[in-house]
């Protein structure tokens, strides 16, 4: 899917006041790592690492598991795509609503796609060879419980689950599955948006050692480039420079959704993460009021129609810095009142 993301104010030409529609946490980028790559940037007269081994090897080091266990990829989609096509011609279960990515990789590699409620459910018998789910689930933010996941996956060994943990920094609602990692299951993890690097490419499967030499056959050399890997490897080496502050993340993010409810009165989902949706009335399209709040305020949001099993008036937010959260908190409640 080219288009229908977030993150798209290249589309606008205009000055954009808050971004909204990335789930990439607020903040700048991290400024060692900017003298780092600006120190590096002489290291593109060379070809990265074919397979970013150096990186693959600080990766592995840091999720608990062997090198061979860890295939590092031009970021988390890249890894989805080489799944459907390790599976081609195949069928998956996507539990929905979920990143679109899913379901279009599996469909360009011809597989027949099933598509299920998130979460699911032990014994459920999904019937399909992979399933696909996100947890922390995007868009909802909402997260499955590490117990109720590993149950599930249990109860269908014959599956192979692939678990998103894109956003698995920002909950604590859940511990990722790498902790037990079972045989059937693979994990996509990436640094794009804990990290604040969206321009960066950088993401993970980690899986059983077999799977991965599988995936690896699949995988174009030096997908991931030079400055990506420099990335990698300076944030694997310095991780108390990239925490996210939980705490007071999903602190602000609680204070923006009851003053969002409060102003518009729509609906506004609970999370467990920093991002979150909102359904408009039925005066309302996403796509909008997206247009209408970059034009006339600057601001970007997420037109959430494009997810699987959402309406036309639902939109997803990402919290921001509590100046910003203001900003639009005072654009939605105009578009309430004036209903356009």
């Amino acid at each position: 899917m080219l288009e229908g993301h977030g993150d798209d104010a290249w589309k606008y030409g205009l000055p954009i006041r808050g971004n909204f529609s990335s789930n990439v946490w607020y903040g700048g980028l991290d400024e060692g790592l900017r003298e780092h790559l600006c120190a590096r940037l002489g290291s593109v007269t060379h070809y990265p690492e074919v397979d970013g081994r150096t990186v693959r090897g600080l990766a592995a080091a840091a999720f608990g598991v062997l090198p061979e266990q860890v295939l590092v990829t031009n970021g988390a989609t890249e890894a989805i795509y080489l799944v459907a096509q390790l599976f081609a011609g195949r069928s998956a279960t996507v539990l929905a609503p979920a990143f679109a990515e899913y379901e279009d990789a599996c469909r360009m590699h011809g597989m027949q796609v099933r598509i299920g409620a998130w979460p699911g459910k032990a014994g459920e018998g999904f019937g399909t060879d992979l399933v696909f789910i996100c947890n922390p689930n995007n868009p909802t933010g909402c997260a499955l419980a590490l117990d109720d996941l590993l149950r599930m996956i249990r109860a269908e060994p014959g599956v192979l689950f692939v678990v998103d943990e894109s956003y698995i920094e920002f909950t604590a609602s859940s511990a990722t599955v790498l902790r037990e990692l079972p045989v059937n299951v693979l994990v996509l993890r990436s640094l794009t948006k804990s990290c604040r690097i969206p321009g960066l490419r950088v993401g993970f499967v980690v899986g059983q050692a077999e799977q991965v030499r599988r995936l690896q056959r699949l995988k174009m050399p030096w997908s991931v480039n030079q400055l990506a890997l420099e990335a990698a490897e300076y944030i694997f080496r310095h991780p108390d420079r990239f925490v996210v502050p939980l705490e007071r993340l999903l602190g602000e993010t609680a204070v923006f959704r009851s003053q969002l409810r409060g102003a518009t009165g729509w609906k506004v989902r609970d999370s467990d993460t920093h991002y979150f949706l909102v359904e408009a009335p039925e005066a309302f399209t996403a796509g909008q009021l997206k247009e209408g709040l970059v034009q006339e305020w600057g601001l970007l949001i997420r037109d959430a129609s494009n997810f699987r099993g959402l309406s036309p008036r639902h939109f997803r937010i990402a919290c921001q810095a509590p100046g910003d959260n203001q900003l639009l908190i005072e654009a939605l409640r105009q578009c309430s009142r004036s209903g356009q």
